[in-house]
């Protein structure tokens, strides 16, 4: 899986950028030919409604959480401004590292133990096809 297609893109809705859900919907549709639902109406700086969606997500059950998480699952991080809500997601890349973006890094490709997401780590999720 080459991943450097993904890396370097600016943080944005324009064309040819990305926030962390679509980065995440474009990987999917990539990498395993699934078409994964839009949250377009949703301004990716609006913490509470990301958060409350991805709530939503895992409540519609196409989301588990791994006993053991591989490869291509999502790592559900906490906010980069602090708080407890989860409303950020990244994709989990081979070597133990996550492949996510923020408005103030574009996407880029770090270390699961990297200090800009360490501590912010939830958990992880797989899709379940329905």
């Amino acid at each position: 899986m080459d991943l450097t297609r993904y890396i370097g893109l600016p943080f944005g809705t324009g064309p040819g950028q990305v926030t962390c859900w679509s980065l995440v919907r474009r990987f999917y549709a990539d990498e395993f030919d699934i078409d994964l639902p839009e949250f377009g109406d949703i301004d990716p700086r609006d913490l509470v409604r990301v958060a409350r969606e991805m709530r939503r997500g895992d409540e519609g059950l196409i989301w588990r959480e791994p006993a053991s998480p591989v490869t291509g699952d999502l790592v559900v991080m906490r906010s980069a401004r602090g708080g407890r809500a989860v409303c950020h997601v990244g994709i989990l890349a081979e070597c133990r590292r996550v492949l996510h973006a923020e408005e103030d890094t574009g996407s880029v490709l770090v270390p699961v133990d990297h200090y800009t997401i360490r501590g912010r780590i939830a958990g992880y999720r797989r899709y379940v096809h329905r």
